[in-house]
């Protein structure tokens, strides 16, 4: 929420998501407006209700953030989704890894089973800072890691990085493989406890919505009557 307000990391949520500046900035503001437009057909509506006017301002900043809040939510999926498939990739490299002999075919061979596009591209990135030869393997596969995100990413990458410098030491990769098993089993623990939240989630916002409808409906439905009870006296 505090980000939502502060929008202190809208220039990186624009470059991790590839977002054009200017045509984000123009769904901001023609989304305020119909927020607006949309209101002050209520306020004249209810024109008794001056009240209504002091709604406006918040009413467009909500227009106007709803954008914003869309890409703090695309990068928290996308964020989750990434480390969703970072233990899949694991178990094909570690499966891939004996039939290709050595792991820079391995992480080539390992390119075909991943298909979420941002995760692909950025095994190809490394694949391809591999084959130059100024760059820096260790970094290559750090940066790899810290796409990930997390300190399991570093941990594998960090062996993943002696197998590719030193060759593939047997008890290393028993290390990995049991590393592998136990991120699989967190992760599908933690599918689990999201799915179950996610649905909590989205009943609680169906009952606000529900409780908000009636009491606008009802406030209408009076303001209407004392409008009719008025002209009437």
């Amino acid at each position: 929420m505090l980000e939502i307000i502060t929008e202190k990391n809208k220039a990186l949520y624009f470059e991790y998501l590839n977002i054009n500046e200017k045509k984000f900035f123009n769904k901001r503001v023609l989304l305020a407006i119909l927020f607006f437009l949309a209101y002050f057909f209520l306020f004249v509506y209810n024109s008794n209700n001056l009240w209504l006017l002091l709604g406006i301002p918040f009413v467009m900043l909500l227009g106007f953030k709803i954008p914003y809040m869309e890409l703090v939510s695309k990068k928290s999926r996308q964020d989750m989704i990434k480390q969703y498939i970072f233990p899949n990739f694991l178990m094909y490299f570690s499966g891939l890894l004996n039939s290709q002999g050595n792991v820079y075919q391995t992480l080539k061979a390992t390119v075909d089973y991943i298909h979420e596009p941002r995760f692909k591209q950025e095994l190809e990135k490394l694949i391809q800072k591999l084959d130059e030869k100024n760059t820096n393997n260790r970094d290559a596969f750090m940066d790899f890691a810290e796409f990930i995100g997390t300190s399991e990413a570093q941990l594998t990458m960090s062996i993943i990085y002696g197998f590719y410098e030193e060759g593939i030491n047997k008890k290393e990769l028993d290390e990995l493989e049991n590393i592998i098993q136990q991120l699989m089993e967190n992760k599908t623990n933690e599918l689990i406890d999201y799915k179950v939240a996610k649905m909590d989630k989205h009943a609680n916002p169906i009952l606000l919505y529900a409780l908000i409808y009636i009491v606008i409906f009802t406030l209408l439905l009076q303001a209407s009557y004392l409008k009719e009870l008025l002209l009437n006296i």
